[in-house]
């Protein structure tokens, strides 16, 4: 029996074969001639036009708005960006200046709130960026994120949603974000915070209200958040102290917060726009000690596509400006600057320091780093965020200790990259990077953030000035001024 259907197997095979070849010339010949000399609209010469000019995504998007009606929701962050930290390049230190020994210990730890009375110190230039329970992730994914970040000594922030004890108690160093809802008011949960970020807007929402349906939310979240159980929990448009419809300044909010809590860093969130430099000036004029900005390919787990996609401006311009702003005014050294918004390496990491970050924060590629080592549970059926999204019954639980020691593996793995980069570029510390350690492949980058274009000498090399270095043995030699 096995062979008689394996023959007839095989010569239906064959069979097809033959009509194939004898059959594709002609099909061929009368597909072409009727793409060539009929209408496009007749043929499937319109389908390729058709994905020309309309891409993949927006095909998707203009399907999920026509099938529901509702405002089109992605989680993660804006792609639209021209231009990012891919455009710069750092300075390799070689023979003008020598490369650091790989013996030689690199300092990365930093420090926010340097005025305040409990500064806010921690091992190296990175924090896990606000995302929050109940609204983005879920309890263990949270949980998570305070363990892993925890085990390598840097910031953690609870986002918009309610305080959880277990998750202090594994961060190492918390944020606590203070902003434009009802919940974590309690001066006794805002005294456990190591600083407070006042919440005004963020890359993917920039300041606008968010009301989920009192179903998307589950009981015990809306306990932690003091609400009804037929209570929508909402983030208004603005700032509030007692009333949500009588929003407060700014100012008004610091001044409350610094009678609250005992002299830890206060810090503003804010998503990157056009007008970066009047809100910053709001900003200081408020006194805060941090400003974190939060370019527009920040995400977050329920941004309407037009708010992430058309609104603000990249981390790369909104942080030059930043910079530029504070230096203008001279109250660069009044405060620290903290950028978010799209970052996943730790070249990038670097850039954003030597143009004058003090910190960089992470969001997107530490939820991929919880999910690293449950990946296989998602793929390909389900995407890997279902291991870390919020719903009331998620599809597949998080393991916390294996999603902990993913993160702490990625932000280990970040420490040691930049201890090599650092030394490659000739420093033993991360505060020792500057504009000068930086070159722009792109002359437009090089405009806006002002360090030089890679295509052209530097202005200030004279090709018969003698070259300054520093040998192995410590050595002065001479060296280039670009340098120093």
């Amino acid at each position: 029996m096995f062979w008689t259907v394996l023959v007839a197997v095989l010569i239906v095979v064959s069979a097809g074969g033959i009509f194939l070849v004898l059959a594709l010339p002609t099909f061929s010949k009368r597909m072409i001639r009727g793409t060539l000399t009929r209408p496009m609209s007749d043929t499937l010469a319109e389908l390729y036009l058709s994905a020309r000019s309309t891409p993949p995504l927006d095909f998707l998007y203009s399907s999920l708005r026509a099938n529901s009606g509702e405002v089109v929701i992605r989680p993660m962050g804006s792609a639209r960006p021209v231009h990012g930290f891919d455009d710069l390049a750092i300075v390799p230190a070689q023979l003008s200046r020598r490369p650091v020994l790989a013996t030689k210990p690199v300092e990365l730890a930093v420090t926010l709130g340097r005025h305040t009375q409990k500064p806010l110190s921690f091992s190296m230039p990175l924090y896990i960026s606000g995302m929050a329970y109940g609204l983005a992730l879920t309890k263990t994914a949270r949980l998570a994120l305070a363990k892993g970040s925890g085990q390598s000594h840097i910031p953690l922030n609870s986002g918009q949603g309610p305080f959880l004890e277990e998750e202090r108690h594994l961060a190492s160093h918390y944020v606590l974000q203070f902003g434009r809802w009802t919940w974590n008011r309690d001066p006794e949960i805002l005294r456990q915070a190591d600083m407070i970020e006042i919440q005004v807007g963020q890359g993917a929402m920039p300041g606008n209200a968010v009301i989920a349906t009192p179903g998307e939310v589950a009981p015990d979240v809306k306990r932690l958040m003091h609400l009804r159980a037929d209570e929508a929990p909402i983030i208004h448009a603005d700032l509030f102290l007692d009333n949500p419809s009588h929003p407060s300044s700014l100012k008004a909010v610091v001044e409350y917060l610094r009678e609250q809590v005992d002299g830890i860093p206060l810090a503003l969130k804010m998503g990157a726009g056009d007008h970066i430099e009047r809100d910053l000036d709001v900003a200081l004029d408020a006194q805060v000690d941090v400003i974190v900005i939060d370019g527009t390919e920040g995400a977050t787990g329920n941004a309407p596509i037009t708010l992430s996609d058309h609104f603000g401006i990249p981390s790369i311009m909104a942080l030059a400006r930043a910079v530029h702003h504070l230096k203008h005014t001279h109250t660069r050294q009044d405060v620290d600057l903290l950028i978010s918004g799209g970052f996943r390496e730790p070249g990038d990491f670097l850039k954003a320091y030597a143009m004058g970050a003090d910190a960089v924060g992470l969001g997107t590629i530490a939820m991929f780093a919880l999910a690293h080592y449950q990946i296989t549970e998602a793929v390909p059926m389900d995407p890997p965020t279902d291991l870390v999204f919020y719903r009331a019954n998620p599809k597949i639980p998080l393991d916390l200790d294996r999603a902990a020691l993913g993160l702490h593996h990625f932000l280990e793995s970040c420490r040691k990259e930049m201890e090599i980069a650092i030394r490659t570029a000739g420093h033993t510390s991360v505060h020792d990077l500057s504009m000068a350690d930086l070159s722009s492949l792109d002359p437009t980058i090089a405009d806006i953030t002002g360090c030089h274009y890679a295509g052209t000498p530097r202005r200030d090399y004279k090709p018969h000035e003698k070259p300054t270095q520093t040998s192995q043995d410590g050595t002065e030699r001479e060296r280039d001024p670009i340098l120093q």
